[in-house]
C-alpha cells in the first residue's frame, strides 16, 4: 500500500464528507442550545434529560450511517468511483481511505456530543438531577449505554459500507441498511441465549448484560470483525469486478458535466414508444422522474404501509412500531422528489431545453406525494379500525385527534424534506439532511404544538409555504444555481413556514379575547360589603365538617356508635365550633345506612358513590323505629346548623367561598333529600314542619354567594392569596410568548364571575347548558383542581361544585313549595 497514494485518497475523501462531517457536529452543539431554550420555552420537567440522551446517541449515527453512503454513493452519482479504477490505487488503498476518514469523522461527532452531553448534565441543578434520577429519565449504569452506543455507531459504519458497496443505488444501500444492521443485533442476542444459562437472563436487560459484561463484549467483538469481513468483501467486489465485468459500461458513463441522455437506446426500445403517437410533455416529465426510481419508490411504500398496517393491531406497542417503521420511508419517499435529476446535474438538461419550471415542479413532486397520500389513507384506516375494535378506549388521545396530528406531521415533513432535496449539494445527502431538517423544525414548533395541542392543522400553513418554495426556486435549481441566490430565499421561507403558526395562532387567541368590562370592573370594586369585626364571636369551622367531594367519604374510616347520640346533642349545643364533636362522614352513616363496603374507590365510579349517598335510608312512621328516626332528624338539624351558620359568616366575610362550598351547599344537598323522602313517604307532618323551618332561607343563600364570590372575585385581582378564585387555582402559562393566554385568563375569570351573579342575582336556577357555559369559561381561564384528595380521586371542577348547588336548590326549592301547598 503506497502511503502517499494513501495519504492523497484520504485528502480526496475527506473534502467528499466534509459537509457532513462539519455540519453534524454543528448541529449537536445547535440541538442542545435549542434543549436548553425549548426547556424554558414550554417548561419540560424530567423527560429534558431524554431528549439530551437522545440527542447524544443518535445524531453521531447520521455519520456512522451517511459518511459511507456520501463516499461511494455520491461519488457512484457523479461518476467518479469509476475514475478511480484507473488510478494506480488498488483496492484496499481506495477502501481504507474511506474506512479511516469515516472512523476519524465518526470520532469527532462521539467527542463533541459526549463534550455537549456532559456540560448540559453539569449545569442542571442538584433538584433536577435528583428527580432525574428518581424517574428514570437517565439510563443507568450510564457507562453501559454509552459502550453499547458507541458498538452500534460501528455497526452501523461497517454495514452502510456493505450495503454502499454492494448496490450501485445509494437509495437501495440506505434501505436495506437497516435489515442487515437488524440481522447482526439479532444474532448477538441469539448466540447469548445460546451461550448463556436461562437463569442469568432473569431481571432487566441493563442487569443482565451488567453481570454478563466479558460474554456480551466478546460477541460484540465477533460481529463486529464479522460485519468488517463483509464490508471489505463487498469493497473487493465492488472495486475488482468492474475491471473484467462489466467495466465498458460503467466506464461509458461520463463522469463529468451535465447529463446527457444514454447513447445505447436501440431502435427497437424507441419504436415501441413511438406507437402510440408523440407522448406528451407532461406524460414525458412524468416517464423521466419515475423510470429512475421506480424500485426505489415502490419498495419504500410498500414499507412504509408495512408501517401503517402494523397500527391497526390491538396493542398499543404495535401502535409505537409501527409509526415508528413509517416514518424513515416517508422521509426517503420525500427525499426522491427531486433525487434523480440532481444526479449529474440532469435538471441543467431540462433547464437548457426550456422546459417551463412549473410542469418541471408539479411532475417531480406529484409522485412522491402521491405516494405519501396512499400511506396516509392506509393510516387513516388502521385507525378507524381501532376505533371500531374499541382498542383506544384506555388512550389518553382520541384515535382522531391522533391520526390528525400524524397527518399534519407527515405533510409538513414532506414539504420540508423535498424542499431539502432540491438544495442538496449532494443527491444522497438529502436523505440525511431531511430529517435533520425536520427534526430542527420539531423543536422550533415544539413549544407551540405541546401547548396548543389540538392545532396541528397550522401545519397545513407550513406546508403549503415550503412546497411554494420549492415551486419558487425550481429554476433556480434546474438553472443550477445552488449559492445565495437559491439559500437566502429558502431560508427566508422556512423561516416563515416555523414562525408563521406562532403568528397565526397567537393572533387568533387574541382577536378572540374578550374584550375587558371596564365600567362591570369599576362597580365590583365599588359594591359596599360588610366588613369582618375582629371583635366578634366568630364560629370556627373545622376540618371535619367541610367536604371537598361527597363521594370520597368512602374513604375515611368508620365513626363508631358508641355515644352517638350525646355527640350530636353536643353539636347542636355548640355555639363556637362546627364540626368539633360530629364529622360529615358519621352524620352520612347515620342518614344512609349503605355499609362503606358498597362504596368504589375509583375516579370512574364516583358517581355510583354519589348517588348512593343521596339516597337516604329512610324509616317508617312506627314505634319501633323512633330511635332511629330521631337521631336521623338530629343529624338533619346538625347539617341545617352547618348551612345557616357558615352562611351568615360568608354574609358578613369570615368564610370564603370554597368553605362555603365544601360545607354549607353539600349540607344543604343532603339534609334537603332527606327532607324530601320523609315528605314522599310521610307527608306534612308537625316534625317535619319543625325541620323545614330551619332551613336558610333564600335571600340569605343568595347573599351569602354573591358577597363571597365578590371577595374571591377580589382577592384574585389582589393576588392576595396567589392565583385563585372561587377556591380553584389559575395555573395561566408563564412562559414569555404566552402573555396573550395570561391576559385571556384574567379576562375569562371576569366572565366567569360576571356569569354566576347574573344568574344567582336574577333568581333563577341553573340550567345544564349553564353548567356547560361555566365548564367552558373555567376552562378558558385555566382554572383547575389545586391537589388530589387521594391517589383515587381528582379534585372536583368549579362546575362539578357548582352542580352541588344547583341539586341543593332544587331539592330546598321542592320543600318550600310543599310547605306552600
Amino acid at each position: 500500500m503506497n502511503h502517499k497514494i494513501l495519504q492523497r485518497m484520504i485528502w480526496k475523501d475527506a473534502r467528499t464528507v466534509r459537509a457532513l462531517a462539519i455540519a453534524t457536529p454543528a448541529m449537536i452543539v445547535g440541538f442542545f442550545l435549542l434543549l436548553g431554550l425549548f426547556t424554558g420555552f414550554t417548561h419540560v420537567g424530567t423527560e429534558r434529560m431524554g431528549l439530551a440522551y437522545a440527542i447524544w446517541m443518535l445524531l453521531p449515527m447520521l455519520i456512522a450511517c451517511g459518511a459511507p453512503a456520501v463516499l461511494i454513493g455520491g461519488e457512484e452519482e457523479s461518476g467518479s468511483l469509476a475514475w478511480l479504477q484507473t488510478l494506480p490505487a488498488g483496492w484496499k488503498t481506495i477502501a481504507a481511505s474511506k474506512l479511516l476518514v469515516t472512523s476519524v469523522c465518526l470520532l469527532l461527532a462521539w467527542i463533541v456530543a459526549t463534550g455537549c452531553f456532559l456540560m448540559y448534565w453539569s449545569a442542571l441543578s442538584d433538584y433536577w438531577i435528583n428527580r432525574i434520577r428518581q424517574s428514570s429519565g437517565l439510563p443507568e449504569p450510564f457507562w453501559i449505554h454509552c459502550a453499547g452506543a458507541v458498538a452500534l455507531s460501528i455497526a452501523v459504519m461497517l454495514s452502510s459500507f456493505t450495503t454502499a458497496y454492494w448496490f450501485r443505488s445509494p437509495i437501495t444501500a440506505l434501505v436495506l441498511l437497516f435489515p442487515l444492521l437488524m440481522a447482526a443485533i439479532w444474532a448477538v442476542v441469539y448466540a447469548s441465549i445460546i451461550i448463556l444459562p436461562a437463569a442469568q437472563f432473569r431481571g432487566p436487560p441493563q442487569r443482565v448484560i451488567e453481570q454478563n459484561t466479558g460474554t456480551f463484549a466478546l460477541l460484540i467483538a465477533v460481529a463486529l470483525l464479522l460485519l468488517a469481513g463483509l464490508s471489505l468483501l463487498a469493497a473487493w467486489r465492488r472495486l475488482t469486478w468492474p475491471e473484467s465485468r462489466g467495466a465498458g459500461r460503467v466506464l461509458a458513463d461520463s463522469p463529468t458535466g451535465a447529463f446527457r441522455p444514454p447513447p445505447d437506446v436501440t431502435s427497437s426500445k424507441l419504436a415501441g414508444a413511438m406507437v402510440f403517437g408523440r407522448p406528451r410533455p407532461l406524460f414525458a416529465l412524468l416517464w423521466l422522474q419515475v423510470r429512475p426510481i421506480r424500485w426505489q419508490l415502490v419498495l419504500l411504500t410498500m414499507m412504509a404501509i408495512a408501517g401503517a398496517l402494523f397500527t391497526a393491531l390491538p396493542n398499543n406497542e404495535f401502535l409505537v412500531v409501527g409509526y415508528s417503521i413509517s416514518i424513515l420511508p416517508l422521509f426517503m419517499i420525500a427525499a426522491l422528489t427531486f433525487y434523480s435529476d440532481s444526479v449529474r446535474k440532469r435538471c441543467v438538461f431540462l433547464y437548457d431545453r426550456g422546459i417551463s419550471p412549473t410542469r418541471v415542479w408539479l411532475t417531480r413532486v406529484g409522485p412522491t406525494l402521491c405516494a405519501t397520500a396512499i400511506v396516509l389513507a392506509i393510516m387513516v384506516l388502521a385507525g378507524t379500525y381501532r376505533e371500531a375494535s374499541g382498542v383506544d378506549r384506555e388512550v389518553a388521545w382520541s384515535w382522531d385527534n391522533r391520526l390528525v396530528i400524524t397527518a399534519m406531521v407527515v405533510i409538513a415533513g414532506f414539504a420540508l424534506t423535498q424542499l431539502v432535496s432540491q438544495w442538496s449539494p449532494r443527491p444522497t445527502l438529502a436523505f440525511f439532511a431531511g430529517p435533520v431538517f425536520v427534526q430542527l423544525a420539531a423543536f422550533v414548533l415544539a413549544g407551540l404544538l405541546m401547548f396548543y395541542t389540538r392545532a396541528s392543522a397550522v401545519l397545513l400553513l407550513s406546508s403549503a409555504i415550503l412546497l411554494l418554495a420549492s415551486w419558487h426556486l425550481t429554476s433556480k435549481w434546474m438553472a443550477g444555481e445552488k449559492g445565495k441566490v437559491y439559500v437566502a430565499p429558502m431560508v427566508g421561507f422556512i423561516a416563515a413556514a416555523l414562525f408563521l403558526p406562532y403568528v397565526v395562532l397567537l393572533a387568533a387567541r387574541y382577536v378572540t379575547t374578550p374584550a375587558p368590562r371596564v365600567a362591570w370592573r369599576q362597580q365590583m370594586y365599588s359594591i359596599e360589603l360588610p366588613h369582618v369585626d375582629p371583635t366578634a364571636d366568630k364560629v370556627a369551622i373545622l376540618d371535619p365538617a367541610y367536604v371537598r367531594r361527597l363521594e370520597t367519604l368512602a374513604l375515611k374510616p368508620a365513626v363508631s356508635q358508641e355515644g352517638r347520640q350525646d355527640r350530636i346533642a353536643k353539636e347542636l349545643a355548640a355555639t363556637e365550633s362546627i364540626g368539633q364533636h360530629v364529622s360529615f362522614k358519621e352524620v352520612m352513616q347515620v342518614l344512609n345506612v349503605h355499609s362503606d363496603s358498597r362504596m368504589q374507590l375509583h375516579q370512574d365510579f364516583a358517581r355510583f358513590n354519589l348517588a348512593a349517598y343521596l339516597d337516604p335510608h329512610v324509616y317508617p312512621a312506627a314505634e319501633r323505629f323512633d330511635a332511629w328516626r330521631t337521631l336521623q332528624f338530629d343529624a338533619v338539624r346538625v347539617l341545617l346548623k352547618w348551612s345557616r351558620e357558615t352562611r351568615e359568616q360568608a354574609v358578613r366575610g369570615g368564610v370564603n367561598f370554597n368553605v362555603l362550598m365544601g360545607v354549607a351547599e353539600v349540607a344543604d344537598l343532603v339534609a334537603g333529600r332527606v327532607i324530601k323522602a320523609y315528605v314522599d313517604q310521610d307527608g306534612m307532618t308537625p316534625e317535619l314542619k319543625e325541620l323545614i323551618q330551619l332551613v336558610p332561607q333564600q335571600d340569605l343563600v343568595q347573599q351569602s354567594r354573591r358577597n363571597s364570590l365578590i371577595r374571591s372575585w377580589r382577592q384574585y385581582q389582589s393576588k392576595s392569596l396567589g392565583e385563585q378564585f372561587a377556591g380553584e387555582y389559575s395555573h395561566k402559562p408563564t412562559q414569555w410568548w404566552l402573555a396573550v393566554e395570561r391576559a385571556r385568563a384574567d379576562r375569562y375569570v371576569d366572565e366567569l364571575c360576571k356569569y354566576m351573579l347574573d344568574q344567582w342575582e336574577s333568581g333563577e336556577n341553573f340550567r345544564y347548558d349553564g353548567l356547560a357555559e361555566i365548564q367552558r369559561l373555567e376552562h378558558e381561564a385555566y382554572l383547575v383542581s389545586g391537589q388530589a384528595v387521594s391517589n383515587y380521586f381528582q379534585d372536583p371542577e368549579l362546575s362539578e361544585r357548582i352542580m352541588i348547588a344547583v341539586d341543593a336548590d332544587w331539592s330546598m326549592d321542592q320543600v318550600r313549595r310543599q310547605v306552600a301547598d
